[in-house]
C-alpha cells in the first residue's frame, strides 16, 4: 500500500539514532584523515596551487604542487588527501579510484591556505569560460543571437546579473507541449538558450534583449566539479562550485559512502546530486539559485542524508524522488526557494526534522505517493498564495495553508511550529566572489607568506563541533 502521507509509526526514532551513528562514525573517519590522526593511513598528500603550480611537476609538495584540478582524477587513491589552494579553476575532478572505509579520498579546499602556503581566498571551480560577446551577430528572429561554437555548449549565464544560468530549451512546454521550433522557443523566453550541436551554432537571448556583448559572458562547457561514478569513501569539503552542466558535486550511478561538507554550490542544474548511490552525506553545504534543486536524491538511493545545509532560490530546496528510500532531512534552513522547500516525490521512509522552512514559492512541504515521519520542524509562508503542506496521492489533491490544518488532517508535524523561525542566514554576494576569484592569482602572487592567516582549519572545527554537540 502507497500513501501520500501515512504515519510510519515507531521507525522514526531508532531507525534515525542508528543512522546518526553510522554517519558520524563515517565523518569522524574524514576529520581523522584531514587532520592526520595516527592510525589512518594516508597513501599521499598532494597539493594543487592556481598561484604558482606546474603540472610538470609531482605535487607532493606545496612547492611542487599542480596547477590544474584534472591532474586529481587518477592521482588519487584510498587514503590519499589532496589540498587545493585558493583561486578560480576552470576544470573538473573525475574519481577514478575507490576509496575504502578507514581510507578515504579527500579532496580539501584550503580557503585559509593553511596546508598551501597561499593567502587564504575562496577555492572556485566552474565548468564555465569567458566569451567575447562581440562574434555573436543578430539572428532574423527579433531578440536572437548566434554565434558558432565548436564545442559542446550546456548553458549560459550573466556574471554582471544575479548569476541564474540560462534555460535549455528541451523541457519547456513551449517546445514539448506546444511543439515550438527550439529557436522559436528562446526569441520568446528571455535567458535562453539553444546549442545545435550538428551545426556548432548557440543561438541566446539575454535577460534584456540586449546584445550578449553588453553583459559579461560565459559559456558552461563542463559537467560537474567532482564527479564520482561507481566509486566509494569519497570525501569533497570546502570548495565553491558554479555553473556546471549539472552539478558541483555529483555522487553518481553505484558510487556510496560520499561525503559532501562546507561546500557552495550555485547556478548549476542541481548544487548536489545524489543519483543511483548509497550513504551519502550532505552536510552544512550553502546551495542556491540552482536550476531543479540545492540537493537531490535521485534514482533509487538509499540511505542520503541532508543535515545542516542552507538551500535558498533554487527551484526545490532539498528533494527525494524516484524509489529513493531512507532519507533524512535534518536540521535544514530552507528558504525563498521558487517552488518547494522540501520535496519527498515517491520516496519512502523519509525522515524530516527540526528543519526551518520558509517562504517557499508554491508550498514548505510537498510529499508525492511518499512514506514519512516529520516533526519538531519550523515553516512559516511568506505570501498569500504559499501554501503550508501539499500532497499529490494518485486519487486526489489535498492542500492545506494553515499548519494547524495539516496537522489535523496527516497527523504530522505535531510538535512543530508555524512562524518564528528566527533570522536567516545571509545570501551570498556572487559579484564580490567573481570578482575576489577572478582577481585572486595576481593579488596572492604580490603578497609575501606572511600575508595568509595563521588560523586554519575552520571547516573541520564545525565538523567537530557539530560531532561532540550531538
Amino acid at each position: 500500500m502507497s500513501g501520500a502521507g501515512r504515519d510510519v509509526g515507531c521507525f522514526d526514532t531508532s531507525a534515525a539514532r542508528l543512522r546518526a551513528a553510522r554517519r558520524r562514525a563515517a565523518l569522524s573517519l574524514a576529520v581523522a584523515v584531514v587532520l592526520g590522526a595516527p592510525g589512518v593511513p594516508a597513501a599521499a598528500t598532494y597539493y594543487v596551487r592556481q598561484t604558482v603550480g606546474d603540472d610538470v611537476r609531482d605535487g607532493l609538495k606545496p612547492q611542487t604542487a599542480w596547477q590544474h584540478l584534472s591532474k586529481l582524477s587518477s592521482a588519487m587513491h584510498a587514503g590519499d588527501v589532496a589540498y587545493v589552494g585558493p583561486g578560480l579553476y576552470r576544470d573538473e575532478i573525475v574519481v577514478e579510484n575507490d576509496g575504502a572505509p578507514e581510507a578515504r579520498i579527500v579532496f580539501v579546499a584550503d580557503t585559509t591556505g593553511q596546508h598551501t602556503g597561499d593567502p587564504p581566498g575562496t577555492v572556485m571551480v566552474t565548468g564555465a569560460d569567458p566569451v567575447d560577446g562581440t562574434i555573436f551577430a543578430p539572428h532574423t528572429v527579433p531578440g536572437v543571437y548566434t554565434a558558432r561554437i565548436p564545442s559542446m555548449v550546456w548553458g549560459a549565464v550573466e556574471m554582471d546579473g544575479p548569476q541564474y544560468r540560462y534555460g535549455g530549451t528541451r523541457e519547456t512546454r513551449e517546445l514539448v507541449v506546444e511543439k515550438m521550433a527550439p529557436i522559436d522557443v528562446v526569441a520568446k523566453l528571455p535567458s535562453t538558450y539553444y546549442y545545435d550541436e550538428a551545426e556548432k551554432v548557440l543561438y541566446l537571448h539575454t535577460s534584456d534583449g540586449r546584445p550578449p556583448a553588453a553583459h559579461e559572458m560565459e559559456l558552461i562547457h563542463r559537467g560537474n566539479g567532482i564527479f564520482v561514478q561507481g566509486k566509494h569513501y569519497v570525501t569533497v569539503m570546502g570548495f565553491t562550485f558554479r555553473h556546471m552542466q549539472d552539478s558541483g558535486v555529483s555522487f553518481f550511478k553505484g558510487s556510496g559512502d560520499g561525503i559532501a561538507v562546507d561546500n557552495t554550490s550555485y547556478g548549476s542544474r542541481q548544487g548536489i546530486r545524489v543519483y543511483g548511490a548509497t550513504n551519502v552525506l550532505v552536510y552544512g553545504n550553502t546551495l542556491f539559485r540552482n536550476e531543479n534543486c540545492g540537493v537531490y536524491f535521485a534514482a533509487q538511493s538509499a540511505n542520503g542524508e541532508a543535515i545542516g545545509n542552507t538551500a535558498y532560490e533554487n527551484t526545490k530546496g532539498v528533494r527525494w524522488s524516484s524509489q529513493s528510500v531512507d532519507g533524512l532531512c535534518l536540521d535544514n534552513t530552507l528558504f525563498d526557494n521558487h517552488e518547494r522547500g522540501i520535496a519527498i516525490e515517491n520516496a519512502d521512509r523519509a525522515l524530516v526534522r527540526r528543519n526551518r522552512v520558509v517562504n517557499n514559492g508554491a508550498s514548505q512541504l510537498l510529499v508525492i505517493e511518499s512514506v514519512y515521519s516529520s516533526e519538531r520542524n519550523c515553516y512559516e509562508s511568506g505570501g498569500p498564495t504559499e501554501l503550508i503542506a501539499e500532497f499529490y496521492p494518485y486519487f486526489a489533491t489535498d492542500r492545506y495553508k494553515t499548519l494547524a490544518e495539516y496537522q489535523r488532517a496527516k497527523h504530522q508535524d505535531l510538535s512543530s511550529g508555524a512562524g518564528g523561525c528566527g533570522p536567516l542566514p545571509a545570501k551570498v554576494d556572487v559579484h564580490r566572489v567573481h570578482a575576489e576569484t577572478l582577481a585572486y592569482a595576481e593579488r596572492a602572487r604580490k603578497l609575501p607568506n606572511g600575508g595568509r592567516e595563521s588560523e586554519g582549519g575552520a571547516s573541520v572545527r564545525r565538523w567537530l563541533d557539530w560531532l561532540l554537540g550531538r
